[in-house]
């Protein structure tokens, strides 16, 4: 009689276990998306004349997000990336420490999420709030880590192993616009390691 009372104890035990297993594999399958909001003030928008090679016609934003310290892998020459895996799409958070206190970015229109095992790419759909193919200057963030937020379509969980690909662009005497790429990179390794919901930005 206690050998049957303990079999069915462990067996209610390894029961509650699966269940709980389970329920933490769906809970990690999707994370919630990254925080985010607009830079306080626009001091200038792009020129209409806008050319890569003249700085004075890029449009310039103050007070953007930024993060205390940065999170996710190093990649792209001291950029911290991290993948956020959503049912309604992939966010990419970049992160960026700015050397100067007034710095320009440039995001390319044509970046990807590549499947390192079958070759498909997610296109970038949007950087939130940001123009793409167009210099920008961010101000007044000197030794602050700037975040940005890219959206891609939604990752199958088939999808494993990727790689970030950033295309050829125009360049000018201050910015490489040559093809980059990080190859075989783990989708597990790039998510958020603290996956607790945040809430919203409440301002």
């Amino acid at each position: 009689m206690k050998v049957n009372s303990v079999q069915s104890l462990l067996g209610i035990w390894v029961a509650v276990l699966g269940l709980s297993s389970c329920a933490a594999s769906r809970r990690g399958a999707y994370d919630v998306r990254p925080e985010n909001r607009a830079a306080l003030s626009q001091e200038r928008k792009a020129s209409p004349h806008y050319r890569m090679d003249n700085e004075h016609t890029f449009p310039v934003y103050k007070d953007p997000y930024t993060v205390k310290s940065p999170e996710g892998l190093m990649l792209f020459d001291r950029w911290y990336y991290e993948l956020y895996r959503a049912k309604e799409a992939t966010y990419v958070t970049a992160t960026y420490r700015c050397p100067e206190s007034w710095w320009f970015f440039h995001v390319n229109s044509r970046c990807a999420i590549i499947d390192n095992k079958t070759g498909d790419r997610y296109m970038l759909r949007e950087v939130e709030y940001y123009p793409t193919d167009t210099c920008f200057w961010i101000k007044d963030c000197q030794d602050r880590f700037v975040r940005f937020v890219m959206v891609f379509p939604p990752l199958p969980k088939k999808v494993k192993t990727v790689d970030f690909f950033i295309p050829s662009s125009a360049l000018r005497f201050n910015f490489d616009g040559s093809e980059k790429r990080e190859s075989g990179l783990r989708v597990e390794d790039l998510r958020p390691k603290h996956r607790i919901p945040q809430g919203e930005v409440i301002r």
